[in-house]
């Protein structure tokens, strides 16, 4: 299913699976020339930006697609006694392949400013565990929910863009006032984008404090999304 959410996605594309790569680059492109000169004390600020980047656009596309997977699928969902779960769960092993693809620009750019891999980067491993277990329960509940009020899933799309510029993407955390940074941590991404960027931008080991935040984050929305999805699973078809 998610070789076939990957083919459908392309289908009829001249670029194919290129565009994994090209649409980082075009929005580090964009925030290059407008952010760059904004925050000129971020040092090699595109490798700075693409690095929250990345992971945001997985974020997204990922939430997107788990939260439609469900009603895009009723014809099949209706017709054939299948695990409604692996929908949303075939979505995201789909984008994870383009989280993958999107990383050799990621790497070139690393070379280019002469960053190299530290021993502190093995620990992406353990965090893309954890990001990808907080983005499948996170998009579950309102995959849920989305199946019983479809106004649920536009409303979900017209958020991301806000949501975007609520998360220290093009900017750093840093530059923040001490008096708002409280407001930005109730949002669940600043603490997942920190985290990254200590890895691969700044080649440094997670403190003790961030690493529990995020994990914690990963097993309670990993168990809930899955609670809930199954809680209310046995009503889905009732409503497609």
């Amino acid at each position: 299913l998610a070789t076939r959410n990957l083919k459908l996605k392309y289908k009829n594309s001249t670029l194919g699976f290129f565009w994994s790569l090209l649409t980082p680059l075009l929005y580090l492109i964009i925030f290059t020339i407008i952010f760059s000169q904004a925050f000129p004390n971020i040092e090699n600020y595109p490798l700075f930006a693409l690095t929250g980047l990345v992971f945001w656009t997985f974020f997204a596309n990922a939430s997107n697609q788990v939260v439609q997977s469900v009603v895009a699928s009723a014809g099949i969902l209706k017709s054939v006694n299948v695990p409604t779960i692996i929908f949303p769960v075939s979505n995201l092993i789909a984008e994870l392949f383009n989280l993958m693809l999107s990383f050799i620009p990621f790497v070139v750019l690393m070379y280019f400013f002469g960053f190299r891999p530290a021993i502190e980067t093995i620990f992406i491993i353990p965090f893309l565990i954890m990001f990808s277990m907080f983005t499948l329960g996170f998009s579950l509940i309102i995959c849920t929910f989305n199946v019983f009020y479809r106004d649920i899933g536009i409303l979900w799309n017209t958020l991301l863009p806000a949501l975007f510029y609520f998360t220290p993407i093009a900017y750093s955390a840093k530059l923040i006032p001490e008096k708002y940074v409280w407001a930005l941590k109730f949002n669940p991404l600043f603490h997942f984008i920190n985290m990254v960027r200590d890895i691969l931008y700044y080649n440094s080991w997670p403190s003790l404090d961030l690493l529990a935040i995020v994990a914690s984050l990963s097993i309670v929305f990993f168990i809930a999304g899955l609670w809930v999805f199954r809680k209310l699973e046995r009503g889905f078809i009732s409503n497609f």
